[in-house]
C-alpha cells in the first residue's frame, strides 16, 4: 500500500495542524485583547486621577480668590478656614498632601508662607506676616498623591498671582 492510496492519514494530520495552528492564533488574540483591556483601562483610571487632581488645585485657588486681602495673606485664617477641610473629589487620590506656598511677588521682600495638609493634619511651615503690606503675591498651590499605575508618587500644582484690591487696582 502506498501513501496516496490512503487519504485519510494526509487529511487527518494537516487538519490536526490546522486546528493546533488556529487555537494558537485565537490565543494570541484574546491574550492581546486582554492586555490591551488591561492597559485600556489603568489609563482611564490614570486620567481620572488626573481629573481630579486639577479639579482640587482649581477648588482651592478659587477659594482664594474669593476672599479678602487680610485673609489670602493670613496664614492663620487659611489653615483654619480653607485647609481644615478635604476639598471635594479626592475620593480617588490615595496619601494626598497639598502644600500652599505664598510668596511676595513685584517687591524686594524675601520671606514666604508655607503651609501643608496631610490627612486631616495642617500645619504652618513658615509665615511671613509682612505679606500684608504687599501688593501681590504670587501662590504655588502643590499637591501630592499616589495613584496608576502601579501605585507611583504623582505631583500637581498650579501657579496664581494675586494682587491686592483684584486686577483692577
Amino acid at each position: 500500500m502506498n501513501f496516496r492510496e490512503h487519504p485519510q492519514f494526509s487529511c487527518r494530520g494537516s487538519t490536526l495542524i490546522e486546528v493546533v495552528m488556529a487555537a494558537g492564533l485565537v490565543a494570541v488574540f484574546l491574550g492581546s485583547l486582554f492586555t490591551m483591556n488591561t492597559s485600556s483601562m489603568g489609563t482611564i483610571k490614570m486620567a481620572r486621577q488626573s481629573a481630579s487632581a486639577s479639579q482640587v488645585l482649581q477648588q482651592r485657588v478659587e477659594s482664594l480668590r474669593i476672599a479678602n486681602w487680610h485673609q489670602v495673606t493670613d496664614a492663620d485664617w487659611i489653615k483654619t478656614n480653607l485647609l481644615n477641610i478635604a476639598p471635594s473629589g479626592v475620593d480617588g487620590l490615595k496619601n494626598l498632601t497639598e502644600t500652599l506656598t505664598l510668596i511676595p511677588f513685584g517687591s524686594g521682600n524675601v520671606g514666604n508662607t508655607q503651609l501643608t495638609r496631610s490627612g486631616n493634619s495642617v500645619s504652618i511651615v513658615t509665615r511671613n506676616n509682612a505679606l500684608l503690606m504687599e501688593n501681590a503675591v504670587k501662590i504655588v498651590w502643590a499637591i501630592d498623591y499616589v495613584g496608576a499605575p502601579n501605585d507611583r508618587s504623582t505631583s500637581r500644582q498650579t501657579v496664581a498671582i494675586l494682587a491686592k484690591g483684584g486686577v483692577a487696582k
